[in-house]
């Protein structure tokens, strides 16, 4: 993969964060003109980025261990 190709996948992923952002975020987030984050007290806002963290941290390690599940399956059939 050439580093355009790699430019065009990575733009691809952001189109699809762009999407979230127009669709299930503005559901979630969107206050009309303004941003839920834009009001919200700075402590609610803390404490709703430590939560994001977290979630982070439990779809890393539901990603890992898929992976090691595949890696193992790979490992047993190798494909080329």
């Amino acid at each position: 993969m050439s580093p355009y190709e790699l430019r065009g996948r990575f733009m691809d992923f952001m189109g699809q964060c762009t999407n979230r952002i127009l669709t299930v975020g503005a559901e979630q987030y969107s206050d009309g003109d303004t941003q839920k984050f834009e009001t919200m007290p700075i402590l609610g806002l803390v404490q709703y980025a430590r939560e994001e963290a977290q979630d982070l941290a439990v779809y890393a390690a539901m990603l890992d261990i898929r992976l090691s599940r595949l890696e193992a399956l790979l490992r047993s059939h190798p494909i080329q």
